[in-house]
């Protein structure tokens, strides 16, 4: 039986154990505050901790420590940040962000396909057999830049659409319309064309909390800004104000 490592167990890396766990082919470990040394050979290591500022430093300084085959960062990080890991130990690495809402991490880890960002090619065929031998729907992808944008982008793009629909709404308000229905009805019936696939997407133009959204944009940012980036945070800013103002709190 292999071994799997986990470092982090926080939302994210507790997602990955239990979904390892549950297949029963691989023995587990974890690592998050305490120390680890286990004396088995570590086959597979998912990293799972926030991108920190000196998140490379850690990492390679894991995989000194316990020696891989295989390293996967699950973690969201910045562009680049993979290759430099590869670059400080020249070890079998890839990329493959989490895409799923929390704290249903094992839904979303089993519904979409689990994007692959290698070092290598050998790095890429070992990550995808051994996530299809979790049930997972794996593709490898040309390299890890693609998948750490990818990401990014990802959140980035979900983001902007709830900043125009906070938009939306003070434009009705402005002109004295109704958001549900000059919105909301507008949107859910904007794709009974079959031959027009125009996505149209039906969201709530409340504030953008949580630890996933806007941080996501501020770490794009550190590598490559844009007036749109910029702008998705000013109306979310502009939403924080508008709900203290009625004297209620944003959700954080």
């Amino acid at each position: 039986m292999k071994n799997v490592l986990i470092i982090g167990y926080g939302e994210l890396g507790r997602g990955i154990y239990e979904l390892v766990e549950r297949s029963a082919k691989y023995r587990l470990f974890k690592k998050d505050i305490e120390d680890l040394e286990p004396k088995e050979k570590i086959d597979v290591m998912h990293v799972c901790i926030p991108f920190i500022r000196n998140f490379v430093e850690v990492v390679t300084g894991y995989i000194k420590k316990y020696k891989p085959e295989l390293t996967i960062i699950e973690s969201t990080v910045g562009p680049g940040t993979t290759d430099e890991v590869y670059k400080k130990t020249k070890k079998l690495i890839v990329h493959s962000p989490v895409r799923a809402r929390h704290p249903d991490m094992i839904v979303g880890l089993l519904k979409f396909i689990k994007f692959i960002g290698p070092t290598s090619e050998k790095a890429g065929k070992l990550a995808k057999e051994y996530y299809e031998s979790l049930g997972i729907k794996a593709e490898i992808m040309g390299s890890a830049i693609n998948t750490e944008v990818g990401k990014l982008l990802c959140t980035t793009y979900y983001a902007a659409n709830i900043a125009f629909h906070q938009d939306m709404e003070r434009i009705c308000k402005g002109l004295g319309a109704d958001f549900k229905q000059s919105v909301t009805r507008f949107n859910e019936t904007g794709t009974i064309d079959r031959e027009y696939k125009i996505p149209r997407p039906v969201l709530y133009p409340g504030y953008i909390g949580g630890h996933c959204l806007i941080p996501n944009i501020k770490t794009l940012q550190k590598y490559i800004n844009t007036d749109f980036l910029e702008d998705i945070l000013k109306s979310n800013e502009l939403k924080r104000k508008e709900i203290e103002k009625k004297g209620e709190k944003a959700d954080k």
